[in-house]
């Protein structure tokens, strides 16, 4: 590979990042709102977690551990003030809002990450919806 060839890769590598890093930080902040909706961090979220941040396209070009320490302070967040915590949440969210396909895609990972431990809880339903409407998509496009 050639130095120039080398720094393309690099580029665009970067350029990537730059790209899909709304879409990271809305989504684990989108997953960590939901895996906290019933009280608690199952180690079947977590794994599920895991399992999405290795097969999602958009999100590979992240540092798995970038990802993984977005989402865990998004779960401190909302375990310390669960306002505030849902402020940050949303915050990160609305910046998303006018891409439907990321959006959907961020709805998707949610419901992956609720049913991770077996059961649709109430609580995390009602999260999912609420992410919807923050970004302008109705909640039975998962239905």
């Amino acid at each position: 590979m050639t130095i120039l060839g080398g720094l393309r890769d690099l580029f665009h590598t970067q350029a990537e990042r730059l790209r899909h890093r709304p879409f990271l930080e809305a989504t684990m902040a989108a997953s960590a709102l939901v895996a906290t909706a019933d009280g608690e961090v199952s180690f079947s979220e977590r794994v599920r977690m895991d399992e999405l941040l290795e097969s999602l396209e958009l999100l590979k070009v992240y540092d798995v551990h970038t990802a993984v320490d977005l989402f865990n302070d998004h779960v401190a967040s909302l375990e310390e003030d669960r306002d505030k915590g849902r402020a940050e949440v949303f915050a990160a969210v609305e910046k998303i809002a006018g891409e439907p396909e990321e959006g959907l895609l961020l709805l998707r990972v949610c419901r992956a990450i609720s049913e991770a431990d077996g059961e649709y809880a109430e609580s995390e339903r009602r999260a999912i919806e609420e992410l919807a409407k923050v970004l302008n998509l109705p909640p039975e496009l998962l239905t």
